[in-house]
């Protein structure tokens, strides 16, 4: 009976072998011998102006995050965390923008992620967009001798004539509403691009091509 009771025990240990091979494993994707994770564990990325980017895509077409505390020598930003104004204080608290040259600013841009027109406008923000401009102008006054370019972007639907004219009228128009805060001096110039750097087909979906719509900031000498 002993026999009996070891002989069925194995053969069911065997029979639960065999199933775990056949399907135990389902999405789990093995990185190395003896070493697994679960595939359901998904990156991206996304770049700006067609060079490389510092910070996201506009909050209005992104997921919805919570903002956080940002700290600007001692004054409190609300913004979010690796978004403009955590990213572009990185940089400037970092002293490296001192020894920079123009050939080693021109290609890293920061977009704006809560900055948003209202469909076809120039001149219209959307609701809470300017509490981004004020944080923005924040930090450039705290450092005086930071200076900005400022880019406007669209996607490759309709006439680019009138796309290169939209992303102009509004580049100048959040260059004229920073101007308000009193940092003129430090806003080298404004130019809009268009579609020339978008990525997304213009036959996608409308939410897929809102990444190409967005407006951004580098800094310049």
């Amino acid at each position: 009976m002993r026999k009996l009771i070891i002989c069925l025990a194995i053969a069911t240990v065997a029979v639960s072998c065999k199933k775990i091979q056949a399907g135990g494993n389902k999405n789990i994707i093995k990185l190395e011998e003896g070493t697994e994770r679960y595939s359901d564990d998904h990156q991206g990325g996304g770049e700006g102006h067609g060079h490389e980017a510092a910070a996201g895509h506009g909050s209005k077409h992104a997921e919805k995050k919570a903002q956080v505390s940002i700290d600007l020598n001692g004054t409190a930003l609300k913004g979010f965390a690796n978004g403009m104004e955590d990213s572009i204080i990185k940089y400037l608290k970092s002293g490296q923008y001192a020894s920079a040259t123009e050939d080693g600013l021109k290609n890293t841009w920061y977009n704006f992620d809560n900055v948003n027109f209202k469909t076809g406008s120039a001149n219209q923000l959307e609701a809470g967009s300017h509490e981004q401009l004020d944080n923005l102008a924040k930090i450039l006054k705290a450092y005086p001798d930071a200076k900005i370019k400022i880019g406007g972007y669209t996607d490759k639907t309709g006439d680019e004539a009138k796309n290169l004219k939209l992303s102009q009228d509004r580049a100048n128009f959040i260059k004229g509403e920073l101007s308000k805060s009193g940092v003129t001096g430090q806003i080298i110039s404004a130019e809009g691009y268009g579609s020339q750097f978008a990525h997304v087909d213009a036959k996608a979906s409308d939410a897929e091509r809102a990444s190409d719509r967005k407006m951004a900031v580098r800094f310049t000498k």
